[in-house]
């Protein structure tokens, strides 16, 4: 949890030292997310039983999706 004595000293940095602490925080964030799914990786897909057909549409989602970036 945040702390309120750390906020009241983040609004006290002036306007560049703002920015410079949003960009860390931003790119450990980025970091942490990239960690989580890993490009060029096969993942299984766990499904609930006798429920292949919800699979199928979220793949077919997934490859649409993947489509539209590239």
């Amino acid at each position: 949890m945040l702390s309120e004595n750390l906020i009241h000293e983040l609004r006290k940095l002036n306007r560049a030292d703002k920015l410079r602490a949003m960009q860390v925080l931003v790119a450990e964030l980025a970091v942490e997310e990239e960690t989580i799914l890993m490009p060029g990786v096969t993942y299984e897909l766990l499904t609930p039983y006798d429920n292949e057909a919800a699979a199928q549409v979220l793949q077919d989602f997934i490859d649409a999706s993947t489509k539209e970036d590239h």
